[in-house]
């Protein structure tokens, strides 16, 4: 009997692997709804399955393995912002216009979040410079607001820089829709977009498991590069049934591959904009329909109002 450990277990993903190992009957699962938790020393592997969890984990064990893929602490540069912007624009893949001196933007709108993954989630449109002027976080950074519908993004297995085996989608809605959670997600192939995830890839000489997420610009008609998500993604169960490779080289679970071309998050939906929710209307009827919480609730949250509102854009002239 094997016994595994899974960090923030509330999170999708921590569910996605919990799904599949609970049917296993060699597993004994412990399920951490924390970021970390004390005894660590007597299971066979952990699965830290968000940012908080993973940053902290390695950053106090060093690299470790689930299955046979090794995850690195170098990783952990990903969680820079700016560093992984740079090292990213070295190597020829295209970056959003970036400042980290709010002195220096001319025009608006901008997009900013927070300087480093682990432990802030600052992140919002800045549309005049009477929203700016309201911003005085130090921990954030700027970029031009990108001017298209939805986000593409590769998740993927790698060892040592080498690209071992991948998912690519697109995120047509997100909730909230400046920047959160998946809504509607596609499958998706673009060799552009892998192209790019396997320059980073080899370029940091990155180990273990990741999301790399891209906006396309009508300005420069490429991608851009907006981050690399050095840990589990949400959406992760939308990988594995079209890739079951995730889950055989990850746990040495075997499953047959379940093509989906699209699903729709109905929780998520029902706490969107309507104006979103009008968008989302057709890709009711040819969508795998699936959910992260309980629909009662997410109705509840609505009807109460606990939800992020959408950020209005406008333009100043």
């Amino acid at each position: 009997m094997k016994k595994v450990l899974i960090l923030e277990s509330k999170s999708d993903q921590a569910k996605t692997f919990h799904c599949f190992l609970k049917k296993q009957k060699e597993y004994d699962i412990t399920l951490c709804p924390k970021g970390e938790c004390d005894g660590i020393e007597g299971y066979d592997f952990v699965i830290p399955s968000g940012g908080d969890s993973t940053f902290d984990y390695v950053k106090k064990h060093g690299n470790f393995k689930i299955g046979e893929l090794e995850y690195s602490k170098n990783n952990l540069i990903t969680f820079d912002k700016i560093k992984t912007l740079k090292i990213v624009s070295d190597i020829g893949v295209p970056i959003p216009e970036t400042y980290t001196d709010k002195n220096k933007i001319d025009f608006f709108p901008f997009f900013y979040k927070s300087l480093r993954e682990e432990g802030y989630r600052e992140r919002g449109i800045i549309r005049n410079k009477e929203d700016l002027k309201k911003l005085t976080s130090e921990n954030v950074f700027y970029q031009e607001f990108i001017w298209s519908k939805g986000t593409y993004s590769v998740g993927f297995l790698a060892d040592r820089g080498k690209l071992i085996t991948h998912f690519t989608q697109k995120e047509i809605l997100s909730y909230p829709y400046h920047g959160g959670s998946g809504v509607i997600l596609q499958r998706i192939e673009d060799p552009t977009l892998l192209k790019y995830t396997q320059m980073i890839i080899e370029e940091t000489g990155y180990s273990g498991w990741g999301l790399t997420e891209f906006k396309y610009s009508n300005r420069i008609k490429d991608y851009v590069f907006m981050e690399v998500n050095a840990k589990f993604w949400a959406s992760i169960k939308f990988a594995i049934f079209n890739n079951p490779l995730f889950l055989k080289i990850l746990l040495d679970i075997e499953i047959a591959p379940k093509p989906i071309e699209r699903v729709l998050y109905l929780d998520r939906l029902i706490l969107s904009e309507f104006t979103e929710i009008k968008t989302a209307f057709p890709y009711l009827f040819n969508s795998r329909i699936v959910k992260s919480k309980n629909i009662i609730t997410a109705v509840k949250d609505r009807l109460a109002g606990n939800r992020i509102k959408a950020q209005r854009i406008k333009v100043m002239k």
